[in-house]
């Protein structure tokens, strides 16, 4: 008797769900009408609604989630290479940026040939994936999917049409390209659309156009961007922001865009206003390009390495390198001096170009007392080396480091071996006789 009430009970229970089965296919029929989609098929067997909108087939069918019974897969045939395109939930972890905007790849993580992602993902589309914020919604294979309760299909199927609708639609990856580059509200988006076109599509007319109208950009990044690469007619550009110092990293790329093309007397006066405003970067970007205009830069360069310290003199000693002027040798060899490592080894290198044989010996102490600083000595002694190789008249073997820790300097007068540093541990700086080197 317990058997056969059991078994009533049961066929009861699975009665009610077939019940509420064919009402809930009823509830998709109803939402893929409203939607305004053709073709609307139901399967009262496999419990699946199909339908079209166009060249997009869509299906309502079971998930098989407890909490999200139904599960709406919209097909759609998309440009060459959409297949290759995926959009999922975005994992704990950070992954590389695809689109530039930052609230978009915090819920998404985007895969697939940047310049087809690129111009699949313009503002409204981004708007339209990330709409609902509390349910899964991702895109593999050419199909958009995501599972829902019965009642929330009403309010999901046409947004996921419309997105799939936008995916089907014929696709010119440059202009849709150029239209991001200049028409975005993000800025991150506008310029990753606009290096895609510059590396991409260097050649193409819509490039040329994007790059002139991105020089006007809000972004002073994009218009750094865009003004390096339009040549002449981005220096204008370049010039502003060099000279704007909002951005202490764009002025500073600006300044070095601009290069010699940049007057002395500009760019001194932004190393000057740099310096004021805390600006390191662009101020050694100033340094840089100062050290190129000869032996007119040396007084402005050893007042910035004898008063600054950090980066600042390390930018500083190696502006006074590219000088070539023998007029910086002073402040170097006190450099050599200084407590800080990179400063040592920058004075070092710059000696070697234009040090005499007054470095000789301030290089040689400055190794000896760095014994541990093996990155020191050998810089040391290829200044060494450099200095011997300018010696007037000098041959082969007149200048070098003895071979043992107490190695001094000594001249000779002798054709061969004029100036080395020997093995005697008194080791001094003096004129032997005749008969050959000490």
């Amino acid at each position: 008797m317990d058997i056969i009430v059991g078994g009533v009970l049961m066929g009861s229970s699975l009665l009610v769900l077939y019940l509420l089965g064919l009402e809930s296919l009823r509830d998709w029929k109803a939402a893929a009408e409203l939607c305004g989609l053709q073709d609307v098929e139901i399967s009262w067997v496999t419990r699946k609604v199909k339908a079209r909108a166009g060249e997009i087939e869509v299906r309502i069918e079971v998930s098989g989630e407890q909490h999200r019974p139904a599960r709406i897969v919209v097909a759609v045939p998309g440009p060459p290479g959409f297949r290759d395109v995926s959009i999922r939930g975005a994992p704990l972890f950070r992954v590389a940026a695809k689109t530039g905007d930052p609230s978009f790849e915090s819920r998404f993580v985007v895969e697939g040939p940047e310049p087809l992602v690129a111009a699949l993902l313009d503002e409204e589309t981004r708007r339209l994936l990330s709409r609902w914020g509390f349910i899964p919604l991702w895109l593999s294979s050419g199909e958009l999917l995501t599972h829902v309760t019965d009642l929330q299909i009403f309010d999901v199927l046409p947004g996921l049409v419309e997105i799939g609708r936008r995916f089907a639609q014929p696709l010119d990856i440059p202009r849709r390209l150029a239209e991001n580059a200049t028409q975005d509200p993000k800025p991150g988006v506008r310029l990753q659309n606009l290096r895609l076109l510059i590396r991409e599509l260097p050649d193409d007319p819509r490039t040329t156009w994007a790059l002139r109208e991105a020089c006007s950009d809000s972004s002073p990044e994009i218009r750094l961007r865009a003004a390096k690469e339009v040549g002449a007619e981005g220096r204008g550009v370049l010039l502003e922001l060099a000279e704007g110092l909002k951005d202490d990293a764009i002025s500073a790329e600006a300044v070095s865009s601009l290069g010699r093309e940049l007057p002395f007397e500009s760019t001194t006066a932004i190393l000057k206003r740099a310096l004021r405003r805390r600006r390191f970067r662009t101020a050694c970007a100033c340094l840089e390009s100062i050290g190129c205009s000869g032996a007119a830069a040396v007084d402005i360069l050893t007042e910035v390495l004898e008063r600054k310290k950090g980066e600042l003199a390390v930018a500083a000693a190696r502006a006074l390198r590219a000088t070539g002027s023998q007029t910086a040798e002073p402040s170097l060899i006190h450099a050599l001096q200084r407590d800080q490592e990179d400063l040592r080894m920058a004075a070092a290198e710059a000696l070697g170009r234009v040090g005499s044989a007054a470095a000789v010996l301030p290089l040689q102490e400055a190794a000896e007392r760095s014994l541990l600083d093996l990155d020191l000595r050998r810089v040391a002694r290829q200044a060494i080396a450099e200095i011997q190789s300018r010696l007037e008249g000098a041959s082969p073997g007149q200048l070098s480091l003895a071979g043992t820790e107490a190695g001094q300097l000594s001249l000779s007068e002798t054709g061969e071996g004029q100036l080395s540093l020997t093995e005697d541990p008194a080791g001094q700086l003096s004129l032997p006789p005749d008969e050959g080197p000490a």
